[in-house]
């Protein structure tokens, strides 16, 4: 199995989301859109991961009065005021943290926060790559599809990943598809007839040798989804894959 580049946690994605905020622009103006069009449930968010939140909305965060930040990630807590703190004090956003392992405990936390609205980011696409192992991966996150309904959640994270070829790609390459989960996979409009994948790698120069992150089959059928491509480093990409799901 090809190993991704480092993604997600650590002083190294944290210089590297530094450096290259920028680059990532379009990503993140792209993932706030996206959030924008969401209508989470509850005004507490257990918000999983974080990474940091270089990548998230402060004004989709102003939304909530209470948002409980749960990552093991040492840099985290402080670096997520940095980037949000601000915006937070001025809608009176409470934000608390705690250093913990979320998936594993994620009964817990359900348990503790009964009413609240969960968001993942960059968190399970990850999970492969943190445990290496295809098949508990592969349960893990069917496993915790099954703990969340009923929920109010949603989450962002990679979908596949790989080197790319800038002079693979198109001259006018989509970096954003709409897509949604029929009982035969994703079908993302204007992607239909070839394996989508491969598609979507030729938006943006993919080369042999993509990762696939296990998410597709995540998000229930029927599910809508945002495909947007992540420019991660010149010659590596990511397609993020985005959907909110409605608690009953």
């Amino acid at each position: 199995m090809p190993k991704p580049r480092d993604t997600t946690g650590g002083l190294r994605w944290h210089l590297r989301a530094l450096w290259r905020r920028r680059q990532w622009r379009d990503t993140t103006r792209q993932i706030a859109e996206w959030l924008d069009t969401t209508q989470p449930a509850s005004r507490h968010l257990l918000l999983i991961g974080g990474s940091a939140g270089w990548m998230m909305s402060s004004r989709w965060l102003q939304r909530f009065s209470r948002i409980d930040l749960i990552d093991l990630d040492p840099y985290a807590h402080r670096l997520f005021r940095w980037n949000h703190g601000r915006a937070l004090r001025e809608s009176g956003t409470e934000l608390h943290y705690a250093a913990l392992d979320a998936l594993a405990s994620l009964d817990s936390l359900l348990k503790q926060h009964p009413n609240a609205t969960l968001f993942f980011d960059n968190v399970l696409g990850q999970h492969l790559f943190r445990i290496w192992q295809i098949d508990r991966a592969e349960a893990d996150l069917a496993r915790i599809a099954k703990k969340l309904k009923g929920r109010d959640w949603g989450s962002v994270h990679d979908l596949f990943s790989g080197p790319t070829d800038p002079l693979k790609r198109p001259s006018s390459p989509i970096t954003q598809f709409e897509a949604v989960r029929d009982t035969n996979g994703w079908v993302a409009d204007g992607l239909s007839g070839t394996p989508l994948h491969l598609k979507l790698l030729a938006q943006v120069g993919g080369v042999p040798d993509w990762v696939d992150h296990l998410t597709s089959e995540l998000f229930p059928v029927g599910s809508q989804a945002q495909l947007i491509a992540w420019p991660f480093l010149p010659d590596y990409a990511h397609w993020l894959q985005a959907a909110w799901i409605k608690g009953r």
